[in-house]
Order: structure tokens, then sequence, then C-alpha cells
């Protein structure tokens, strides 16, 4: 099978900064998922394997477990390389991950602030995900720099409420001027 993506898939490895590595090995064609964290190589947080003379695949990620990440199978007889690349990218979403996107190598971690709406605000602030979503009083809210990242590209249902665009925090089709704190 050609080892082909879709537009969508191809829109989601841009903006998460991720790019794939293809490698040869003795298990044959192995690709690799990688975060353009600007470091050679790059960050991997998966890999896809061509099995049955390229007729499925297999993919891994990199995934939380306890307070540690392993590499482990998140998909298995995938009839595309396409839903393969896909199924890692379903994964890629651990804060370690999402703050290789957003940092510059060796910088300290960043914060942003946004003022919004109040109502806005207590919403934001009780998300089960993204974690690192502070409503400090008045609309204004504190997001790590996980949390922004996260919300480049959030999972739907939540895409329809709220995510990043650029320097904006937009909630419910309302934008928001987001600003990296010094």
């Amino acid at each position: 099978m050609a080892d082909e993506i879709g537009a969508t898939v191809r829109r989601l490895l841009e903006q998460r900064k991720l790019f794939l590595k293809p490698e040869h090995d003795d298990l044959g064609k192995v690709v690799y998922v990688c975060v353009d964290d600007r470091t050679p190589g790059g960050f991997p947080v998966g890999h896809v394997i061509a099995t049955a003379g390229g007729r499925a695949w297999l993919a891994y990620a990199r995934i939380p477990k306890g307070g540690f990440h392993e590499i482990a199978q998140v998909a298995a007889g995938l009839p595309t390389f396409d839903a393969a690349i896909r199924a890692v990218l379903d994964h890629a979403r651990s804060a370690d991950i999402l703050r290789a996107v957003e940092r510059s190598p060796r910088a300290a971690a960043k914060t942003y602030t946004a003022i919004v709406d109040p109502g806005h605000a207590e919403w934001l602030t009780t998300l089960e995900e993204p974690q690192g979503i502070t409503h400090l009083g008045n609309g204004r809210v504190r997001f790590t720099e996980a949390a922004v990242a996260y919300l480049r590209n959030p999972p739907s249902p939540l895409s329809l409420y709220v995510q990043v665009q650029g320097d904006e925090l937009v909630v419910d089709l309302v934008p928001y001027k987001l600003t990296r704190d010094r």
C-alpha cells in the first residue's frame, strides 16, 4: 500500500509541528512520528510498522503510565498508512510532548494569560483536559504552555467550543487576545 496521508492528517502534523521520519530495519518499513522540537531528529512520539506485506499497519505511541511514559501499541490491523498515523496522533497529547511544541530548546516553561468573559473563565477552569488552566479572577485566565499547545488542536467535541489560533483564544466563537507572560 502507498505511504500516503490525507489532507486532514497532513494538517494535524503541521499544526502540532510533527513530521514523519521513515526508516527500514529488520522488520521492514518503520515510520516515526516526531515533534519538531528544534533538535536533530526531533522528539519521537510514536511509530507505525507495515505488516502483511503492507496491507495492514500497527501503530505505537508514547503514552503516560503512572509517573512516566512508555511506548505501547495503540492499534493493530489498520488498513491504511493514514489511519495508522492518525492512531499515533490521537495519543500524542501528553503534556511533555505538548511542551516540546511550545518551547524553544533550553527555555524555561512559559505561561500565557487571556482576559475573557467571566463565564468563559469559569467554564475553562472546569475542563477535565487540558490541565494547566487557572482562573486568576476578574476574567483573567492563565494557561501553561502545555494547555496552549493542547488547545491549538483540541479533540472533538471540545474543538467546537474552544481553541487557540495564533495568538488568540477563541471561546464560543469569541476571540480573546492570548499574551505570553514574561
